[in-house]
């Protein structure tokens, strides 16, 4: 799955990039505005959202000399567009759902990297961050058991490789004081999945 447009994996055309567009933000859009969000140009968006406004999909509204477009969330499809477009919001719900259900509780985990931030593509691993409790060592059978079963439902529901950065509780404190740059990245775009939250974990103390 594309991170940064998991819509394509199902239609990659202008149609469904409008769509998308236009149901993630739900504010009223020129098409000059839309062509230059998708990279497209203004005549090939214009001809696409003259059939979606036909369509039923897309409404039209006059605005001086120019018209605004919106996405019709009563469509019949609408709800087929908008998965398309919370793609990655559901993938943070799967993941929080998931780790729920553990019996080991992790102390910490994040989704980070290009699925945190949107900017990836289909060869992106979908990074996740996991602090293991101190009281559990690395070889815990039910532990390795929920690791494998996360790593394996990421792949299942995105087609993605998961990249587990996986860390014990122990190397915290010497992670806080090196700052490596992942350490960065995790505090710009991690996105808290279960446990302590990662700006809290990671504080300088």
């Amino acid at each position: 799955m594309n991170v940064a447009k998991p819509y394509t994996a199902i239609s990659p055309t202008i149609d469904t990039a409008l769509l998308v567009a236009l149901a993630g933000s739900g504010e009223p859009r020129s098409g000059r505005e839309l062509a230059r969000h998708i990279n497209r140009s203004r005549t090939g968006v214009q001809h696409v959202l003259d059939r979606l406004v036909e369509e039923g999909l897309v409404d039209r509204s006059a605005a001086g000399q120019a018209f605004l477009y919106t996405f019709n969330y009563d469509h019949l499809l609408a709800s087929a567009v908008e998965e398309m477009a919370t793609a990655r919001v559901e993938l943070v719900r799967r993941l929080r759902e998931l780790v729920d259900l553990w019996k080991v509780e992790p102390l910490h985990l994040s989704l980070f990297g290009s699925a945190a931030r949107g900017d990836g593509d289909t060869h992106s691993d979908i990074d996740l961050f996991l602090v293991r409790p101190a009281a559990i060592e690395e070889e815990d059978e039910m532990w390795r058991s929920q690791v494998d079963q996360l790593a394996a439902s990421v792949q299942r529901w995105t087609g993605n490789k998961a990249g587990v950065v996986e860390l014990a509780e122990k190397r915290v404190p010497g992670l806080r004081r090196r700052r490596p740059p992942v350490l960065r990245e995790l505090d710009a775009d991690a996105i808290d999945i279960a446990g302590i939250p990662i700006r809290k974990l990671l504080a300088r103390k």
